[in-house]
């Protein structure tokens, strides 16, 4: 059960290691003298509770006796809808006295506990019986509320997600086994089960994936140019992506990238559509690089959904507010598209494959539908994604212009991310603040983890997060008005000493990058203490699972708590245009009719970077503006029902400590000795 007081946990710690230490003293008293009796083992459970405060049901604490250290298979992760339990575990340490069968009934120091926890669960039921059921539903530690993530099901054995889940990767530092967690082979199943699947990842260890995949099964392998060794495979003057057989049935594409200046981005979207024999589909989109490292050293996070094959009827529904291009599989396909998986998907064709799930990405009409969809729109039932809320986020190398049309902004970088906060029904969101839990890898030219910011750079991405489309095109008529004081942005990312404390210490921070140039322009941002314009803060950034390095990217949107869930916006927080006093709650877009009520937060994950490489650059003007974005980026944004749901979420220990003066961010040896 969860535990809101330290007081109680230390407690239940101290009881249960007395209760074991008793158990040891009298085993080695008995040691002389041999037992003929054994009988089946069975837990004790001792219910403490708080007798100050008869109507806090949450402070009771079950604590198990401990159990005979047997080797037993590892049991699958904690399904994430279930509470996490805060109960001591007894050590599982060879060095420890084996624990001996228990005493007779009424005897040993566990009598009086028992006769306690019957005491305490009498008690318990007569105060149930007595509260009037209006108090009841209050005091419930499971309030009804419609939850979009953390449901997990299980068939034949094998975990499966069709409403979707936000899991931590089983990284074997981690030392909270308790957080909800998942393993590559676990997301991949079963080889003989997989009819195709379509992968993409900054970094790839080929010969290690190929392990996870049976070698007739068709796959194509998205991945970048530079990293992969492709940028000579092409003759630098075509647009389509690069192609290459790589392994047999496996297809290696590259899409081209867009440059700014004499700057190029890089191909960093990191996903997984994995097509089964049965028909069902499995969407994941990631933080973590297919390479070992990711998946074993280091923390990531992923959002994974299962979606069944397509039934008689509609397989998309729009929810209110959302136009026609912006449904989840709508947004995957154009993602696909631009990413040149349709090219690789001929490439299996002509190569023999008749019989794949997806044949090809381009659209056509149906009986259904007069505008024109795709196989993978068609072929699967994606109203799942709808009714729970979840936008897809993508950044796709390129110049974008303008509010509509096939260019238009609001289809990738921050824009995008703006028009999934108003989807997700936060668009009265009075006050955010973005969490940034480490970074990526970088190509060698010139892109990092932490970027190099402005202060009007971060207030029209304060405004794109809080959902606010009018109010943007006020910023970006501005001229050269000075950018206003800003509301509080966060910025998780570790320091020297805490990298250093990790396990694998200064291994654990090679895939976090920041320059001593970029360190320079955010202290000159006052980001010690927040005292500058941009209303930048630097947090250290330490897992809440552990010392472990952190490679997750999220960004938490989020209301104060003195707003609570109903508020309207407040133009003193998060104002960023020089407008501010003739503005009023007009200039937020308003959807529909919700079908419900707006959840407590949001957030994102995925593979973007705190960086204009990777959410892009805005410009223009507020009639017509333009967004240039060097990267291939690709995250989700979900709600959050309650405040429970964040603190299960989140990456990052709570609360996160500021940077005081003195405080160095990690920086690599490599870059400290380097070119600024």
């Amino acid at each position: 059960m969860d535990i809101d007081d330290e007081h109680d946990l230390e407690l239940a710690q101290a009881l249960a290691l007395s209760l074991a230490e008793e158990e040891q003293r009298q085993a080695r008293n008995r040691a002389s003298t041999k037992s003929n009796r054994r009988s089946k083992r069975q837990s004790d459970v001792v219910v403490i509770s708080d007798d100050d405060d008869d109507d806090d049901d949450d402070d009771i604490v079950e604590i198990s006796t401990p159990k005979p250290t047997t080797a037993k298979p590892k049991a699958p992760s904690r399904a994430p809808s279930a509470k996490p339990s805060m109960a001591p575990q007894p050590s599982t340490s060879s060095q420890q006295p084996p624990p001996m069968p228990p005493q007779a009934v009424g005897a040993g120091p566990l009598s009086f506990l028992a006769d306690r926890a019957q005491l305490e669960r009498e008690r318990l039921a007569r105060q149930k019986r007595l509260r009037p059921p209006s108090l009841r539903r209050e005091l419930s530690p499971n309030p009804v509320v419609k939850r979009t993530i953390l449901r997990v099901e299980t068939v034949n054995g094998a975990r499966t997600f069709p409403s979707g889940s936000l899991l931590r990767i089983d990284t074997k530092y981690a030392t909270d086994p308790q957080t909800p967690s998942i393993r590559l082979s676990e997301v991949l199943g079963p080889k003989k089960d997989i009819a195709l699947a379509i992968l993409s990842s900054f970094v790839v260890d080929p010969v290690w994936l190929y392990s996870f995949f049976d070698p007739s099964t068709p796959v194509v392998l998205v991945t970048d140019a530079n990293m992969c060794g492709a940028k000579g495979d092409g003759d630098g003057t075509g647009s389509g992506p690069l192609l290459k057989h790589m392994l047999p049935n496996w297809v290696r594409v590259c899409p081209r990238l867009h440059r700014t200046g004499g700057f190029e981005g890089c191909m960093h979207m990191k996903y997984m559509l994995l097509f089964s024999k049965t028909g069902s589909l499995r969407v994941v989109i990631s933080s973590a690089n297919l390479v070992p490292y990711d998946w074993r050293d280091i923390e990531n996070y992923i959002y994974i959904q299962d979606f069944p094959p397509a039934s008689t009827g509609a397989t998309i529904t729009h929810r209110p507010g959302e136009k026609p291009g912006e449904t989840f599989p709508e947004v995957l396909s154009e993602v696909l598209r631009a990413t040149g998986v349709e090219e690789g998907l001929a490439a299996l064709r002509k190569d023999g494959h008749k019989t794949l799930p997806l044949m090809t990405l381009a659209p056509t009409t149906s009986s259904s539908s007069s505008k024109p969809h795709s196989a993978l729109e068609l072929g699967w039932d994606w109203r799942a994604a709808s009714s729970n809320r979840v936008a897809l986020v993508p950044s796709v190398s390129g110049k974008w212009e303008g509010w509509a049309g096939p260019t238009a902004v609001l289809k990738y970088g921050q824009t995008r991310l703006l028009r999934a906060v108003v989807m997700v029904s936060l668009c009265s969101i009075a006050w955010w603040a973005y969490f940034f839990a480490s970074l990526s890898g970088t190509n060698t030219l010139k892109a990092s983890s932490l970027g190099s910011y402005d202060a009007p750079w971060i207030a029209a991405f304060r405004l794109c997060a809080a959902g606010r489309p009018r109010a943007l095109q006020t910023y970006l008529d501005r001229g050269r008005k000075r950018t206003p004081q800003q509301g509080p942005t966060h910025i998780l990312y570790p320091t020297v000493e805490s990298i250093n404390l990790t396990t694998l210490g200064q291994r654990g921070g090679e895939t976090l990058f920041c320059r001593p140039k970029q360190w320079k322009a955010i202290q000159d941002l006052g980001g010690i203490g927040g005292t500058g314009v941009s209303g930048l803060r630097m947090l250290d950034a330490k897992s809440r699972c552990g010392p472990v390095g952190m490679h997750t990217k999220m960004i938490l949107g989020t209301l104060p708590k003195r707003v609570g869930a109903l508020a309207v916006e407040d133009d003193s927080e998060t104002e960023s245009d020089t407008e501010s006093e003739t503005e009023s709650d007009d200039d937020i877009e308003i959807v529909e009719a919700k079908p419900t009520p707006p959840p407590h937060a949001w957030m994102y994950v995925g593979s973007h970077n705190f960086t204009a490489a990777a959410w892009g650059k805005l410009g223009g003007s507020g009639f017509n503006p333009v967004l240039t974005i060097s990267n291939y980026e690709l995250g989700v944004v979900l709600p959050l029902a309650t405040a429970a749901d964040v603190d299960r979420s989140v990456a990052w220990g709570r609360p996160a400590r500021p940077y005081i003066k003195g405080d160095e961010p990690w920086i690599q040896p490599m870059l400290r000795s380097g070119p600024m």
